[in-house]
């Protein structure tokens, strides 16, 4: 091994912890964005409060938390998913999504 390679292998390795780290946060977005989207439908149609918590857990994991508000004749459901991964969880990264849409049968 050369001196060269000593002193850029932590470099390296460093880079791909935070291209991981960017990747699990973008992915726990997504997750997040997909399950708002999927609970204001379910809220949107009239479906059960239990069943569209099961529906965020199905999507964004069990670690997921909703909030579903209400305002005249918009549902709004807001998710926050954990960011996994050694760095999400030592900085409590959160990925939040909200998705609002007027309930079904009003103009």
């Amino acid at each position: 091994m050369t001196a060269e390679f000593a002193v850029a292998l932590p470099a390296v390795i460093a880079l791909v912890a935070v291209l991981v780290g960017s990747a699990l946060a973008g992915v726990s977005q997504i997750r997040a964005e997909e399950a708002a989207r999927a609970a204001a439908r379910g809220m949107a149609r009239g479906e059960p409060p239990a069943e569209v918590a099961r529906e965020v857990s199905r999507v964004a994991g069990a670690d997921a938390v909703h909030h579903v508000s209400s305002s005249g004749t918009l549902v709004t459901v807001t998710v926050t998913v954990p960011v996994p991964g050694a760095w999400g969880s030592a900085a409590g990264l959160r990925a939040i999504a909200a998705a609002t849409l007027s309930h079904e049968g009003t103009p």
